[in-house]
């Protein structure tokens, strides 16, 4: 056997054993208590299927699932085995991992066993015992706005479900996974006052107003054209009668049509150039927090504080009215 490969193989056995080592703590789990201990990936399953029923977005379920399978295969013991030990020897091993990778991984690993403390599936919750990585807060990329709309002029006219639903990402700052919960039933097309309603993170609701008229006329003649009634707004297959449109479809296009346009954007920066525009226009911050669906103002302040030249702006306005004494100066 080559050098690298033995010493690769060495590697592999040590963190196997230490895991063993280490799954052999005095667990704080009911095993003892001669409780059934389900198979990992059953309770899994059961977990995910309380977090969709809970109302948490599609998108969060599909990322818990992922992640949780990565740690599935690296510990395959009962879930009452899982120690902090466990945990650091799983979570030192992504230390190669960018920190928002790193975090996810944490934050679905600390969700399931708070589940499963909280059900009474083990007696002691082993995550409360680490410390959690923390992520600094990161300014909003700004994205001139030319060039989400050269991408949004590279959509053929005969996919129109493709440019309702990339214009609706960005005239509303809507996340992804929200439009495509979007049903016939959420919307509310009375004349000058349209509207819909939509599932946002933690399965609260709340209802944006479809402000820009050109949205508000596609959507008319895609419902026209379409025939929908009932069931999702934007649904796959070549003939649109198929399930609900899948978020890997809706990255897969994106990318398709920004690189026709020659474009650097990710799909998520729409919803920034939306927020960064009505900052922009002196839309309050109250305002913003609502439409985006964000639990605080504090998360909304990102995008105010990246336009100094905004503020800048304002200043200048203040001081010329107060130099000269005339308010509309």
């Amino acid at each position: 056997m080559a050098p690298i490969a033995h010493a690769t193989c060495g590697v592999v056995a040590s963190r196997r054993a230490a895991i063993l080592s280490l799954s052999q703590e005095p667990d704080s789990g009911k095993g003892d208590a001669g409780m059934a201990n389900p198979p990992m990936a059953t309770l899994v399953a059961d977990f995910l299927t309380d977090l969709a029923r809970a109302g948490k977005s599609p998108h969060t379920v599909r990322a818990y699932r992922g992640d949780l399978g990565d740690f599935g295969r690296f510990f395959t013991g009962p879930i009452n085995q899982i120690t902090a030990g466990v945990l650091r020897a799983y979570l030192g091993g992504l230390a190669d991992k960018a920190p928002a990778t790193r975090a996810r991984r944490e934050a679905a690993l600390a969700s399931l066993l708070a589940w499963a403390y909280r059900t009474e599936i083990i007696a002691a919750d082993p995550m409360t015992r680490l410390d959690r990585t923390h992520l600094p807060a990161s300014l909003p990329r700004p994205v001139p706005t030319e060039h989400i709309e050269a991408v949004l002029r590279t959509i053929p006219k005969t996919r129109d479900r493709d440019r309702l639903l990339f214009l609706l990402l960005y005239t509303t700052g809507m996340r992804v996974g929200e439009a495509l919960t979007i049903e016939i039933d959420d919307l509310d097309l009375r004349r000058d006052d349209e509207h819909v309603t939509i599932l946002g993170k933690g399965g609260r609701r709340r209802t944006v107003l479809l402000d820009d008229s050109t949205l508000v006329a596609l959507l008319r003649r895609y419902l026209k054209a379409r025939g929908y009634r009932h069931g999702s707004l934007f649904r796959a297959e070549k003939n649109y009668v198929g399930g609900p449109l899948r978020y890997a479809s809706v990255q897969q296009l994106w990318a398709k049509y920004r690189a026709k346009a020659q474009v650097t954007a990710t799909i998520h920066q729409l919803r920034h150039v939306h927020a960064t525009e009505l900052v922009n226009a002196g839309v309050s911050l109250e305002t913003i927090r609502r439409r985006l669906g964000h639990a605080n103002a504090q998360t909304v302040l990102r995008y105010a504080d990246q336009r100094d030249a905004t503020a800048d702006a304002e200043i200048r306005t203040w001081r010329r009215r107060r130099t000269t004494g005339h308010p509309n100066s």
